[in-house]
Parts: structure tokens; C-alpha cells; sequence
């Protein structure tokens, strides 16, 4: 079994949005490390190795894993992907600017650890002030 992908693993959910970063919805546990592993063309044994020394010698694998199974959209499920978790600011930001909305949802975790919950402050500013974009992914003008 091939294990391996390429940087031509993208997948496309039924609205012709593109997704290359996604959980896979047949890994071990998550699918976070054979989602990566796809991504970026290395063999999955190679990234779950990484995880897991990371895991050991760092402590920050679970971390890690656990914020990106949660920002990850799964590769089976990609057409609820820009559903709201919260307000939805992560999808529309996604939308607006054509970004994939797990590389938006991933960062906005990182920054709301970073910052120590002021993220949340400027989630709900950005609920209000970003405007609203339509189902296509163009920006209302």
C-alpha cells in the first residue's frame, strides 16, 4: 500500500472549493498524521515518528495533535467544512479571502494560546466588522 502523496493531493468538496490540508478519515486516530503525510508527499510512519518524539521528548505532540484535529476538516466531510463552529468568523474569514479554513481555524488557536485569551476579544471585533461573504467565496463589494 502506497502511503505516500503528492502536492497534487488536493481535495475539492461539491461548491469547487480546494482543500489541501485536511485530516484523512481513515487514520489511526484523528487522521491528522496521514492527512499531513499526504499533504506533504512523506511517508505517514515518518510524521507519526515525529509526532511521537515530539510527544515524549517535548510534551507538545498531544498538543499539537489535538489542535489540529479540531481545526482540520476531515477529507470525508469537506462540504460542512466552512459550517459554524462558534460565530463563524474562521469560515467567512476563509471565504473572503480564499484561505482554507483549517490553516484559519489552526492559526486563531495558536493565537488565542499565544496571547492568552485577548483572541478572543478580536474574534468577537471581527465578527462585526469583517464583512459577510457570499456562498462562492466572492467578497462583497
Amino acid at each position: 500500500m502506497n502511503t505516500t502523496g503528492d502536492f497534487s493531493e488536493i481535495k475539492i468538496d461539491s461548491f469547487g472549493r480546494k482543500y489541501r490540508w485536511v485530516r484523512a478519515s481513515d487514520g489511526a486516530i484523528a487522521g491528522v498524521c496521514k492527512g499531513i503525510g499526504l499533504a506533504l508527499g512523506i511517508e505517514i510512519w515518518i510524521v507519526r515518528l515525529i509526532w511521537l518524539t515530539a510527544t515524549l521528548w517535548f510534551g507538545t505532540g498531544i498538543l499539537l495533535y489535538l489542535i489540529l484535529a479540531i481545526s482540520l476538516p476531515r477529507a470525508d466531510r469537506l462540504d460542512h467544512a466552512l459550517d459554524r463552529k462558534i460565530l463563524g468568523v474562521c469560515g467567512t474569514l476563509s471565504k473572503r479571502y480564499r484561505l482554507e479554513v483549517g490553516i484559519v481555524r489552526t492559526g486563531f488557536i495558536f493565537f488565542l494560546l499565544f496571547t492568552f485569551g485577548a483572541a478572543i476579544l478580536v474574534y468577537g471585533l471581527c465578527y462585526f466588522l469583517i464583512p459577510k461573504a457570499d456562498e462562492s467565496g466572492k467578497s462583497l463589494l
